[in-house]
């Protein structure tokens, strides 16, 4: 019996943007068994995203980390389009890889806002700004990034903002649990006042 589109959605992340940081974790969530909608408005990008994450794939079987059916299962999962409607639509988790500026998080949140699906949760990979500041759909927005070697084991980093709510947290530690070898949570300074 095939999976409903909701099903498939629920277990789908959706990746904005293949450069390094959306290669890794389009990576990530596939090995950790996440179909994934890898997104680029370059086609090059896109080749050059797959080409990577194969390599990366192979040197792990190499290593004695994956087996080779493994490898071949996560590359497979993977699934690359060059409109973010087309990625966002087909998954209920969309990690956001833009820069760490204001004004361009502010125009992914509010862009990734309009064309979700009901309920997302967006994981934005956000450094050095406070989510609190920039989010327009903010109950739904958590920040998170990885450490560490990605061979042996990473650490995620699930940063929440002062509006971020238990839901989104609890997809975020969901992802955290299955991507990484173990994580923590950190809070925007606004947080303590809210």
């Amino acid at each position: 019996m095939a999976d409903t589109p909701a099903q498939n959605a629920a277990e789908t992340i959706a990746v904005i943007g293949a450069g390094k940081v959306g290669r890794a974790l389009a990576r990530r969530a596939a090995v950790a068994g996440f179909l994934v909608v890898l997104e680029d408005l370059i086609p090059t990008s896109l080749e050059a995203a797959r080409r990577e994450i194969r390599q990366f794939l192979d040197d792990a079987v190499s290593s004695g980390l994956l087996d080779l059916a493994g490898a071949d299962r996560a590359f497979a999962r993977i699934d690359c389009v060059t409109t973010i409607e087309d990625a966002a639509r087909r998954a209920h988790i969309v990690m956001e890889t833009g820069p760490d500026e204001f004004e361009s998080k502010l125009e992914m949140f509010c862009l990734l806002d309009r064309i979700c699906l009901p309920g997302t949760v967006i994981i934005s990979n956000c450094h050095a700004l406070e989510l609190s500041d920039t989010a327009a759909k903010a109950e739904s927005i958590v920040g998170m990034y990885f450490s560490g070697d990605p061979l042996s084991g990473e650490q995620a980093e699930i940063h929440c903002s002062a509006f971020t709510s238990a839901t989104a947290l609890a997809v975020a530690e969901r992802l955290a649990t299955r991507m990484a070898s173990s994580y923590h949570i950190t809070r925007d300074t606004s947080s303590a006042t809210a």
